[in-house]
C-alpha cells in the first residue's frame, strides 16, 4: 500500500521521519521533494509543475497523510498547498488521514467535509484502517493491475486491499483477439478460485490485456477484459477497447517479442512494461486505462 505525505516543507525533517516509520510498517511512501520554496513561490509555472507532479503521486496512492503540526501559533496547521492536495485526494476517492486534530482556520469546515481520519499522533491507526477493509484477491501480481483495481474500487466507494496471486491464462502471452483475451481472463479467474478461500465481503478480480484487429478504419487496438466478483455474490464482466497501435509497432509482437511490455523494455529500454506512454506522447499510461476499465465494472456491483 502506498501513502503520500502532504505538509509544509518547513517540517521536512518531521515528514521524513514519519515516512520512515511508515516504511518500517511495510508501506511505500511518497514525500515532497526538497525544493527552494522561495523560488517556487516566485515562479508560478514552476510551482504549477511541482503541484501536478505531486498530484500524480497522490493518484497512485492508497491514502494521503496530512502532516499537520503547530505553525504560526495554530495547532494542527494546514496550509493552502496541503489543502489543495487534500482536495485532490478527496476528488479521487483517496483516503485522507490527519496526523493531529484539524486546526481552527477559515476553511476548517471544508477540511471536515473531506472526513479525514484523525490519528492523534499515532500512525498505527493507518494499519487499523487497512486491516478493516475487505481483501480483493487478484489473479495477477502485476503492480499496475493491483494499483488499477484498488483505485477503481475506491472511486466506486468500495475500498479494498488488493492481494496478488500468480495464475495461468492458458492462452498466448499476448492475446490477439477479444475471444482469446476473454478466455485468458476466464481461465485466470477460475485458477484464482483454486488458490484462495475468500472471507465474507471479499472480492475476486481479474484483468486480462490483449489486442484485436478491427476494421481498416479502426485498426489494431489494445483491449482488456475485467472480471470482478464479490465472494458469494455478484460477478460482473467488462470489455474495454483503447487506442490504436501503429502497424509497424504492432507487427513486432509476437514475431520478435512475446508481448508489448517486453518490447518496450528490450527495444526502448523502458523500466515499465507499458507501451501506452510511447503510443500517446506521454499522455496515457496502462494503469490509467485499466483503472477506467475496472471502474466501469466496479460500478456495476452497486446495482442489485
Amino acid at each position: 500500500m502506498k501513502i503520500a505525505l502532504c505538509g509544509s516543507m518547513e517540517f521536512a525533517d518531521g515528514m521524513n521521519s514519519t515516512a520512515d516509520a511508515l516504511e518500517t510498517m511495510g508501506y511505500e511512501t511518497y514525500r515532497p521533494a526538497p525544493a527552494d520554496e522561495g523560488r517556487i513561490a516566485r515562479d508560478p509555472a514552476t510551482k504549477g509543475r511541482v503541484m501536478r507532479e505531486y498530484f500524480e503521486c497522490i493518484d497512485q496512492s492508497d491514502a494521503v497523510l496530512l502532516y499537520n503540526v503547530a505553525k504560526k501559533g495554530i495547532a494542527g496547521y494546514i496550509g493552502g498547498n496541503t489543502l489543495v492536495e487534500a482536495s485532490h485526494a478527496f476528488s479521487k476517492g483517496v483516503e485522507i488521514f490527519a496526523l493531529h486534530p484539524l486546526p481552527d482556520m477559515s476553511y476548517t469546515d471544508e477540511l471536515a467535509a473531506m472526513n479525514p481520519r484523525v490519528l492523534n499522533g499515532d500512525v498505527a491507526g493507518i494499519d487499523d484502517y487497512f486491516d478493516s477493509l475487505p481483501r480483493m484477491h487478484v489473479s495477477s501480481k502485476s503492480p499496475v493491475k493491483l494499483q488499477a483495481l484498488g483505485a477503481a474500487m475506491r472511486r466506486a466507494g468500495l475500498p479494498v486491499v488488493p492481494v496478488g496471486y500468480k495464475t495461468q491464462s492458458g492462452v498466448n502471452e499476448q492475446p490477439m483477439t477479444i475471444e482469446e483475451t476473454l478466455q485468458g481472463a476466464t481461465n485466470r479467474h477460475a485458477h484464482l478460485h483454486t488458490l484462495v478461500e475468500a472471507g465474507v465481503g471479499d472480492y475476486f478480480a481479474t484483468i486480462e490485456s490483449g489486442n484485436q484487429a478491427f476494421t481498416a478504419a479502426l485498426g489494431f487496438r489494445g483491449l482488456s477484459v475485467t472480471i470482478i466478483e464479490q465472494a458469494g455474490g455478484a460477478l460482473r464482466h467488462g470489455l474495454d477497447v483503447d487506442i490504436e497501435f501503429p502497424a509497424d509497432f504492432a507487427a513486432l509482437v509476437p514475431s520478435q517479442y512475446p508481448d508489448y511490455g517486453v518490447l518496450m523494455q528490450q527495444k526502448f529500454g523502458s523500466t515499465l512494461k507499458d507501451p501506452y506512454p510511447y503510443l500517446s506522447g506521454g499522455k496515457l499510461t496502462r494503469a490509467e486505462l485499466l483503472e477506467e476499465a475496472a471502474y466501469r465494472v466496479a460500478t456495476q456491483l452497486l446495482v442489485r
